[in-house]
């Protein structure tokens, strides 16, 4: 299937007519910015020669803090500081966040189920030398792990009069949604390889916007077909098949599951940095705007 940029392209709505040039042009940057970084995703799914790799989903992973700077540029081009947010955007902020941090939990959990399955495997192949027998009894493959199970996106779409920057400030949350929430569907889909938490996501109450809809099916044509596991975590498991079904271990296939071990240790480790980072950055942002509620009702 051929999707082309253009067709990555943001919905205009009517109400568009009352905004002034400077707003609708901010708002326009800031779609097209977004609308940039899917189509790399895109890209990457086309060529595929990287997709399910840890490292293609920990590049899916970076969109999130792109997506919050882009938000951010555009709060500051519209004039519309925190401090200055009406109590619906502060409303809004805080239900997008707090539906965001329970998909950051739930990827975080995933990447310690996959890690804490890592270190069993080279405990057991650190065994080896001394008791082969015991090692080959305590080799078990990594498994998969759904932690994505009973999300709701909270805070659905409030019909309200707002003003100019209110309007465009839930423009820019509902695209927040939308791709943030698809990119931690993806990044828990392809821990898991499988399409089930993304599609779960996104029927839990997320408005999908429309440019992702060719962008979803794509992904989720392209996991299905695959079929496997993380490509670094299948090879993992892969040593471990050859291993238990031989009953012993030679040095060579010693060497070669503890550098696939390696391999994984590596990228969950980014993974977790780059969820923990976010994780604070998130919870930092949503402590500015609870403190300026706090100020506020003073």
């Amino acid at each position: 299937m051929i999707l082309h940029l253009k067709r990555l392209r943001f919905p205009h709505h009517n109400h568009h007519r009352h905004m002034s040039e400077a707003s609708l042009a901010s708002l326009h940057a800031f779609r097209s910015h977004v609308a940039g970084n899917l189509h790399r995703v895109l890209e990457s799914l086309k060529l595929g020669s990287g997709f399910l790799s840890l490292k293609w989903i920990h590049k899916c992973f970076q969109m999130l803090p792109i997506l919050n700077t882009a938000f951010a540029q555009l709060m500051a081009d519209i004039d519309y500081p925190v401090s200055s947010w009406e109590a619906g955007s502060i409303e809004e902020y805080l239900d997008y966040t707090i539906n965001l941090l329970q998909l950051l939990n739930a990827i975080s959990s995933s990447l310690s189920h996959l890690n804490k399955a890592r270190v069993s495997i080279s405990h057991a192949l650190s065994l080896m030398e001394s008791s082969p027998a015991m090692a080959v009894e305590r080799m078990r493959e990594i498994p998969v792990h759904d932690s994505a199970k009973g999300f709701k996106a909270s805070g659905g779409e409030e019909k309200r009069n707002r003003n100019e920057k209110e309007k465009i400030f839930h423009e820019a949350i509902m695209v927040l949604k939308s791709t943030g929430f698809w990119v931690c569907g993806v990044v828990l889909s392809g821990l898991k390889s499988d399409a089930r938490p993304v599609i779960e996501i996104m029927r839990s109450g997320v408005v999908v916007d429309c440019s992702l809809i060719p962008l979803d099916s794509i992904f989720k044509k392209k996991i299905s077909e695959e079929r496997g596991f993380v490509k670094e975590v299948e090879a993992v498991n892969e040593s471990v098949r050859l291993i238990v079904s031989k009953g012993i271990c030679d040095s060579d296939a010693a060497m070669e599951l503890k550098r696939r071990l390696e391999l994984v240790g590596n990228g969950l480790k980014g993974l977790k940095e780059e969820e923990e980072g976010l994780f604070a950055e998130v919870m930092a942002a949503r402590n500015e705007v609870i403190e300026t509620l706090r100020i506020r009702s003073n």
